[in-house]
């Protein structure tokens, strides 16, 4: 269900939901691949949480790690995260 829900153009989630959690990074690691619009900046657009209506725009930009962890996904879980990746190799 999820790696279905995070290909979709548009993705509704609820704020305290590990799964639409998890379904949002699944979109940051996509965005970043295809360099969807907003990848840069870790934004997510087309995802939203329906509940509670003050977060409904979180995943459209870029928010810094905050306590509780547990109930959202941050850009720093997929931006840059194959950086460097060829310099340890060596």
């Amino acid at each position: 269900d999820q790696l279905v829900a995070s290909r979709g153009r548009i993705f509704f989630g609820t704020f305290f939901s590990s799964l639409s959690g998890y379904v949002h990074r699944l979109r940051g690691y996509h965005s970043q691949k295809l360099k969807l619009l907003g990848w840069e900046d870790g934004e997510l657009n087309g995802s939203y949480y329906f509940i509670p209506d003050d977060r409904k725009h979180h995943m459209l930009t870029y928010r810094s790690p905050k306590l509780p962890l547990y109930m959202m996904e941050f850009p720093t879980a997929w931006r840059r995260i194959d950086e460097g990746v060829n310099e340890l190799g060596q």
